[in-house]
């Protein structure tokens, strides 16, 4: 393989996670590569706002993410516009439809996507009253009247959260009874302004203006149907760590298929790191962003030890 397929740090996503590496590469003067094969910026550059990043007291989330991946360019690394196909772990190659690059360490930083319910409309209400994170977007809705759909942890921490931020919260979800850990959903049924509507689902989203103003809910074991007037919808029903390549390649991943790290974010394969959505934990840009400063320097010390499977990896 010629000099020019060479280099020393490739990174397989485009979100936070692999925006940060990609910084941090490029200022410690690896030559970085930087893949992504849809829009840069993730599920993050998908959020109207953003106000929880530091420094920012509001910022839209396209506008944060193409931040990074302007200094990312200014860095020094170069990007591909294109799936990855394949990584050969033994190789440490990648492949695009742009051919192989050999790297002497990999980071994935692949990210997650939402589980969606599959609403004609979804799509188009997405960041106009439809949401995949309270946090991200609750305080948009203080005070008013919001909606999430789900019946495990994250809906359950969700509903804890809009709790104390809007005036009523209703809780929907197709089953009898939460499946959440039974502290969350204790804490879920001991709130005055959360009512939970247990054998449910959302048939309708019913569009105002562009943006969401009522879902229409069905009861399956009675057969009543409910309109609520809200302009806030928060989904979660789960997320699915994009995380095929990585099986593919052999690299572990959990019951969950979220790619197995350890503290510094190694998985099991030398010289192949993860960070970010597709590693599990607590998703959110910040600790994206430190799980990926995290594997880019233990890339670095990787790469400059010059370990390539002989001796012991320190």
């Amino acid at each position: 393989m010629s000099d020019k397929n060479e280099i020393e740090l490739a990174i397989i996503g485009g979100g936070p996670a692999g925006l940060t590496a990609g910084i941090y590469g490029g200022r410690m003067g690896l030559k970085t590569t930087l893949y992504e094969g849809e829009a840069f910026g993730g599920l993050a550059g998908k959020a109207p706002k953003i106000e929880n990043y530091p420094g920012f007291g509001s910022i839209g989330g396209l506008e944060l993410t193409e931040k990074m991946r302007e200094q990312a360019e200014n860095c020094g690394v170069s990007f591909i516009y294109g799936k990855v196909s394949g990584i050969n772990p033994n190789e440490m190659t990648v492949t695009s439809y742009e051919g192989e690059l050999k790297a002497k360490a990999i980071i994935i930083a692949t990210g997650s996507k939402h589980q969606t319910l599959g609403l004609p409309n979804e799509f188009e209400l997405a960041g106009n009253g439809i949401s995949y994170c309270a946090t991200c977007d609750g305080p948009l809705f203080r005070d008013q009247v919001v909606a999430t759909v789900g019946g495990g942890n994250a809906a359950g921490l969700e509903a804890i959260y809009l709790s104390g931020v809007a005036s009523k919260v209703y809780l929907i979800h197709r089953r009898h009874c939460m499946r959440a850990e039974k502290a969350i959903a204790d804490e879920v049924m001991t709130l005055d302004n959360v009512t939970t509507m247990f054998n449910c689902t959302i048939e309708e989203a019913i569009t105002e203006d562009n943006k969401l103003g009522t879902i229409k809910i069905k009861n399956h074991e009675t057969g009543e149907v409910t309109e609520i007037n809200t302009k806030a919808l928060f989904i979660a029903i789960g997320v699915e760590p994009q995380s095929e390549l990585a099986k593919k390649a052999g690299i572990e991943t959990d019951e969950y298929n979220f790619i197995k790290v350890n503290s510094k974010k190694e998985t099991n394969l030398p010289g192949i790191y993860a960070a970010g959505d597709v590693t599990g934990g607590i998703r959110q840009i910040t600790t994206a962003v430190g799980e990926a400063t995290t594997a880019t320097m233990n890339a670095y010390l990787f790469i400059k030890k010059g370990w390539y499977g002989e001796g012991e990896k320190k």
